[in-house]
């Protein structure tokens, strides 16, 4: 699982013959939330995209502009009230490739990943050893972990853009997805504000929030708000566990004051999971970008 790290690492740098077009990326975490340590835990997700070039929508098929990402998850269980995990422990590093395309009024995006979990990621050790270091509890459930394997997971969303106004634009969409977790997904996004209407839109997976792999250079602010329910299937994350439909709603502030600096900040409320898991939680989602 190191080497597939490693062969992430040389994708999203080495030279390719597109040109690179922008990145993403976009940090999640529920102490920076609900200040708790449990469920979605914690997320990371960074994105390459490379292409022919952008004018303000993905190319028409046959074509497209390709995203390379990285990401990295832990789910962490929380204590029932008779003192037992009420799911178990995950560490996930997933790697995957993303082709986005228009299709008449459509914008596409499909692809998979890669995903790896257990011991070997080193995601439960570097926990471990984060909250030591900041001085937290340490995480539950490291102990008694989902043990090292690798899973594909496969992903089609179709979003369509419309702008009923200067400064606003709605995304509503769907997607469906198979592989580690089965599900079918539906909402809409807002985007209102100065920026962001000519730019790509990719999602993190966790929390639901959009975030930007290709940015103007206009400066500003957009305000983004959304929500979107989920049937869900099977998941390996649960193993045992009977599964529950999904709801998220979430909201968000991107602000560019300049064409180097690009910040963000979000919240998004995830409703329960699984049966057993008591309540929702909330994340908070960051971005800093400071170029130069």
């Amino acid at each position: 699982m190191r080497a597939l790290l490693l062969a992430a690492f040389a994708c999203l740098s080495g030279p390719v013959s597109a040109e690179t077009l922008g990145w993403g990326r976009i940090f999640s975490n529920d102490y920076i939330g609900d200040g708790h340590d449990r469920w979605r835990s914690g997320s990371f997700a960074l994105s390459r995209v490379s292409g022919p070039g952008w004018d303000g929508a993905p190319p028409d098929m046959p074509g497209g502009l390709v995203e390379l990402r990285l990401r990295t998850e832990i789910m962490a269980p929380a204590r029932t009230r008779a003192g037992r995990d009420d799911r178990p422990y995950a560490g996930v590093l997933a790697f995957g490739a993303v082709l986005h395309q228009s299709l008449g009024p459509l914008e596409t995006a499909t692809g998979g990943e890669i995903l790896a979990i257990g011991p070997s990621t080193g995601l439960s050790d570097f926990q471990e050893r984060a909250h030591e270091i900041l001085g937290f509890d340490p995480p539950r459930g490291t102990d008694r972990q989902l043990q090292d394997a690798l899973h594909l997971q496969a992903r089609s969303e179709a979003a369509w853009p419309v702008r009923p106004a200067a400064r606003l634009t709605l995304r509503p969409f769907v997607v469906a997805e198979a592989g580690a977790e089965e599900m079918l997904r539906a909402g809409i996004d807002a985007i209102w504000g100065g920026i962001g209407h000519h730019d790509l839109w990719l999602r993190d997976p966790v929390t639901g929030q959009p975030y930007r792999g290709i940015e103007g250079e206009a400066t500003g602010l957009a305000l983004v708000a959304g929500a979107d329910a989920a049937r869900v299937g099977d998941s390996v994350f649960l193993p045992g566990r009977e599964t529950r439909d999904r709801h998220r709603a979430r909201i968000g502030l991107h602000w560019q004051p300049g064409r180097q600096v690009k910040l963000f900040y979000g919240l998004s409320w995830l409703s329960e999971e699984f049966e057993g898991q008591h309540e929702a939680q909330l994340l908070g989602s960051l971005k800093l970008e400071f170029g130069y």
